[in-house]
């Protein structure tokens, strides 16, 4: 008797094991604040990060119903059809070496552009080859302190405002007719709410 007890003790065990790994796997989500607040659906859900549910570079994105979600190119990234990713602007991404992908101003489809700076992550800022991410670029004096970015609204290099004070609040200044970023899936399919 005490060994069917043993037996029954151990395999509730390894079953609660069994399930707790499992559904831990997607159990945390972040929300993005680089993600406009003003495009929320309709029941004021916005962005969200969960690595285990999205590939990278994209974020879930809610839909109009309850249970609708979608994974979608995350800001300032563009998707490319041919390799069904989503890739950071101005980046090497799915492009040969000394090139990188950019959305031109009169398509939806990303392309290969030879990049002046030859590295990746290197772009031509003032007629000079600056780093994405620089603060040098944009002015060391400067506050609040700027890097060069991808603006994920237009898709131009700009000196942007580096925001480390917002990661979980909503206070942030955005254009309120955008829908969808430029260069995502759904902008791609024209599907933008």
């Amino acid at each position: 008797m005490c060994k069917i007890r043993s037996v029954i003790v151990l395999i509730t065990y390894f079953w609660f094991v069994v399930m707790a790994k499992n559904s831990s796997k997607d159990a945390i989500g972040f929300p993005e604040v680089e993600e406009n607040p003003l495009i929320a659906n309709k029941q004021n859900r916005v962005p969200v990060f969960i690595p285990s549910m999205c590939p990278e570079n994209e974020l879930f994105y809610p839909g109009d119903q309850r249970d609708d979600w979608i994974c979608d190119c995350r800001p300032g990234n563009l998707y490319h059809p041919n390799s069904d990713a989503c890739w950071p602007a101005y980046q090497r991404g799915p492009c040969a070496y000394s090139e990188y992908l950019i959305l031109p101003t009169d398509t939806v489809i990303p392309i290969c552009k030879k990049n002046p700076c030859i590295i990746d992550t290197m772009v031509p800022w003032k007629g000079n080859c600056q780093k994405l991410g620089s603060t040098v670029a944009c002015g060391v004096d400067k506050f609040p302190t700027e890097a060069l970015w991808v603006n994920a609204t237009s898709l131009n290099i700009e000196c942007l405002q580096i925001n480390t004070e917002y990661r979980f609040n909503i206070d942030y200044f955005y254009e309120k007719n955008v829908t969808c970023c430029p260069g995502c899936k759904r902008y791609v399919q024209n599907k933008c709410p």
